[in-house]
C-alpha cells in the first residue's frame, strides 16, 4: 500500500501537469487565459471549489478528461515522474513509449499454462501418450482458475466445442453439477471430453452433437480430471 506521503492529490496533479507542459504555472495561465492568482487559489484551496469554465478549461489546454478530478488520484511520486517525462517527448516518441507500453503490459498480464495434450470429443484417445506430449506455454489470456488448455479431437461436442479448437481445464476431482462438461479418463479406454451425469453407480457421459449415442460406465471406473471453463462471452 502507498504511503499517503507518496500520493498525489487532484491539485498536485494539475500542478505536476501545468509545469511539465508548460514550464511554470504563470506560463500556463497565459495560455489559458485565467488569471495567474486564479489558478493559484484553486490549486490551494481545491478544483472542487473553482468554476466549472475554468475548470474546463485547465482540462482542456492539459488534454485530460474532467472525469479525473472527481476524486483524488492514487498516483505515486515514481508514477508522476512517468507522466512528466511523456508529457515533455515529441508526438513521435510518444507514440513508440504508447507501443512499448502495450508490450510490457502484453508481457505482465501473460501467464505460463499446461498445453500439448489432446482429449478426444467421440472416442477416447490414449492417455499416456497425450501426457507424453504435455509441456508448459507462455499465453496472453488465460482465464480465472484455468490449470490448462487442451485441444479438442473430435466433434462429438459441436457446435459448442469445434474439433481442433482448444478448450481450458480447470482440475476438480467432481463435477460441480450434472450435465457439467468434463474431461474424463476411462479405465482401459483412455481420455475424452463429455457432459456428465450420475446414476446409481454409473456415470452417464453424454455428446453434445446427436449422432453420437451416451456412454455408460461404472462409476469407479471414470476418473475426472477436470472440467471445460465455458467462455460465456461466446
Amino acid at each position: 500500500m502507498k504511503k499517503g506521503s507518496d500520493i498525489l492529490n487532484r491539485e498536485e496533479f494539475l500542478r505536476s501537469l501545468m509545469i511539465s507542459k508548460y514550464g511554470s504555472i504563470k506560463e500556463f495561465s497565459r495560455i489559458v487565459e485565467i488569471k495567474y492568482t486564479t489558478i493559484m487559489t484553486m490549486l490551494k484551496n481545491g478544483i472542487g471549489n473553482a468554476g466549472v469554465d475554468n475548470v474546463l478549461a485547465i482540462c482542456e489546454k492539459l488534454d485530460i478528461s474532467p472525469e479525473i478530478l472527481k476524486e483524488d488520484l492514487n498516483i505515486s511520486e515514481l508514477e508522476r515522474k512517468i507522466i512528466d517525462n511523456v508529457l515533455n517527448l515529441s508526438d513521435f516518441n510518444k507514440k513508440r513509449t504508447e507501443r512499448f507500453t502495450v508490450d510490457l503490459l502484453n508481457e505482465q498480464n501473460s501467464k505460463t499454462i499446461l498445453s500439448g495434450r489432446s482429449t478426444a470429443a467421440g472416442a477416447p484417445i490414449d492417455g499416456d501418450y497425450e501426457d507424453a506430449q504435455q509441456e508448459i506455454i507462455v499465453r496472453n489470456e488465460v482465464p480465472r482458475g484455468a490449470d490448462e488448455v487442451v485441444t479438442i479431437a473430435g466433434d462429438s461436442m459441436e457446435p459448442l466445442l469445434k474439433q481442433g479448437s482448444q478448450a481450458f481445464v480447470h482440475y476438480q476431482p467432481t463435477p460441480d453439477t450434472d450435465g457439467q462438461i468434463v474431461i474424463v479418463s476411462i479405465k482401459g479406454d483412455g481420455v475424452t471430453c463429455k457432459r456428465i451425469y450420475r446414476e446409481d453407480g454409473k456415470i452417464r457421459l453424454k455428446s453434445i452433437n446427436e449422432k453420437y449415442e451416451d456412454m455408460v460406465f461404472p462409476a469407479e471406473d471414470i476418473r475426472i480430471i477436470g472440467k471445460i471453463i465455458i467462455d460465456q462471452k461466446k
